[in-house]
């Protein structure tokens, strides 16, 4: 059964097994809302509606199901989107719940970053080089997100020829992290983005994708200190106190295009 997403494409369940050569190993075992991990648990990448269209869940619900799971706080990153201060702090006052703000940026060539500390609405596609000068200007922080995302699948199987597509569309020195664990990517593509990440000693973030509420907390972001607001998440960030984890159980995804 295939549920649209938008952009021309379904999401459909698969239970086909998937095999990789493993450099570094990936997190396999869901932790799960009871698992101490004495740090602060955060869902880094969630889309709510109407900010992302293609989003079929409202920040209300995302943010009760991130409470009732067990999580320490939710980051809305919707697409090329920013929100309001005053609506955060309005929703933090409702829910009683830390909750932050990113933006997923779409630029030429179909990847999109994270950016944290620029909270900015973007109307048109940007070149990669474009929105790196103005994270740098504005101190904030660039996340490469799903690095592997739209790799066809007869190239990720080959680490060398995948890693060389996904540097190419990019100055890896100009990035701050990667997105190593993605809750809507396969394993492979998880994978090799946690080896790409150690090949060029990058920090890895974690997070969801969330579309819907049963996504959220699949992947998460570990910091080691508590944080509250957008300035306390950002300065974590930079610092370098986080790591990438799964957390929810999922059910496993798999992409193809719609049939017309």
């Amino acid at each position: 059964m295939a549920a649209t997403l938008g952009y021309g494409l379904y999401l459909r369940r698969t239970s086909e097994p998937v095999t990789t050569r493993r450099m570094v190993p990936l997190p396999r075992k869901p932790q799960g809302a009871g698992t101490d991990f004495q740090k602060l648990k955060i869902d880094l990448h969630v889309h709510t509606n109407p900010l992302s269209p293609d989003s079929f869940m409202t920040a209300d619900e995302a943010i009760e199901t991130a409470k009732g799971i067990g999580l320490d706080g939710i980051c809305f990153t919707e697409h090329d989107r920013a929100w309001q201060l005053h609506a955060v702090q309005l929703l933090r006052e409702k829910h009683g719940f830390p909750i932050f703000r990113g933006v997923e940026v779409m630029l030429w060539g179909g990847i999109e970053m994270l950016v944290f500390g620029l909270n900015l609405d973007f109307t048109s596609l940007l070149q990669f080089r474009d929105l790196s000068k103005m994270v740098t200007a504005a101190k904030g922080f660039m996340i490469y997100a799903h690095p592997y995302r739209g790799i066809p699948e007869f190239t990720i199987n080959d680490p060398v020829a995948a890693s060389e597509i996904m540097i190419g569309k990019i100055d890896i020195a100009s990035i701050d992290a990667l997105e190593g664990l993605n809750g809507r990517n396969k394993d492979i593509r998880n994978q090799r983005a946690l080896e790409v990440a150690a090949q060029y000693n990058l920090k890895t973030t974690g997070g969801s994708d969330a579309h819907t509420v049963s996504e959220i907390g699949t992947c998460i972001t570990v910091l080691s200190r508590k944080v509250s607001t957008d300035e306390e998440l950002l300065d974590e960030l930079k610092a370098g106190r986080f790591t990438s984890a799964p957390f929810r159980a999922r059910q496993r995804w798999s992409w193809r295009e719609a049939q017309k």
